[in-house]
């Protein structure tokens, strides 16, 4: 039986992942790692799986952080919420992908297919890949007050945040602006050692935190500077994410 091991760093997903490689294949799942940091100390420990199931965006960096870590590469299965133009990505470079919510057919058709590769293949293929899909980290964005446009510079935003269907970012000097981008496209753009989605509608950088409480059910409740207009909880789900972000 071969060996699997799931990178993901919302819990609720790795344990769906689980349920669903237990339940559609063959693979006998050995390790679940949430965080990049975790995922290294767990290759370091163990031997190399025959499958990594890999989210690309994880709490303290990227899935090819901890490809950088490894000198070969087993099979490779990305997972991946991410857009038509990243999905091209994967298709061109000939590397399988399940896309987020993952269905239990692609999931069989995808361990199906695979075959074990030249490990120097593969690695330019990863490497390739990475190029398409990692951008540059903005340093600014652009936005408009007014009839006038103005660039605010990534050191003075505390926090990105969406409202009525609107997305807007706050200044440590506690300007909000309108942007013309959903937090999920905003998100790419970021640094995620400076920035973290700690949910749906609130993306924070690590300077904007003044304090952090326990909350209710295992979940964080945090302060933002400036003042955020409602509470901000950490979900149970991003609670280690969370924390090994602001670890690293």
């Amino acid at each position: 039986m071969k060996n699997a091991l799931i990178i993901e760093d919302e819990k609720y997903s790795a344990d769906r992942m689980v349920e669903l490689v237990k339940s559609h294949t063959s693979l006998n799942v050995i390790g679940v790692s949430y965080s990049v940091a975790s995922a290294t100390s767990w290759l370091d420990a163990n031997a190399m799986p025959d499958v990594i199931f890999l989210d690309i965006q994880l709490g303290d960096g990227t899935g090819f952080d901890i490809l950088d870590h490894l000198n070969a590469f087993p099979c490779i299965i990305f997972t991946t919420a991410f857009d038509e133009y990243t999905l091209k990505a994967f298709k061109y470079n000939s590397i399988d992908y399940l896309l987020k919510p993952i269905k239990p057919e692609e999931l069989e058709l995808a361990v199906k297919k695979y075959e074990r590769i030249d490990s120097m293949e593969l690695a330019g293929k990863i490497e390739e890949l990475r190029k398409d899909i990692v951008k540059g980290y903005r340093s600014k964005f652009l936005i408009k007050t007014g009839l006038k446009y103005r660039s605010v510079p990534i050191k003075e935003i505390a926090y990105f945040y969406s409202t009525d269907s609107t997305t807007y970012l706050r200044t440590i000097g506690g300007e909000s602006f309108i942007l013309d981008l959903s937090l999920d496209g905003i998100q790419e753009f970021l640094d995620p050692l400076q920035f973290f989605r700690v949910n749906r509608h609130l993306i924070i950088h690590e300077n904007s935190i003044e304090s952090i409480d326990s909350f209710f059910n295992g979940r964080l409740s945090l302060d933002l500077a400036p003042t955020f207009d409602e509470n901000v909880i950490v979900s149970r789900d991003k609670v280690k994410s969370f924390k090994s972000w602001l670890d690293n």
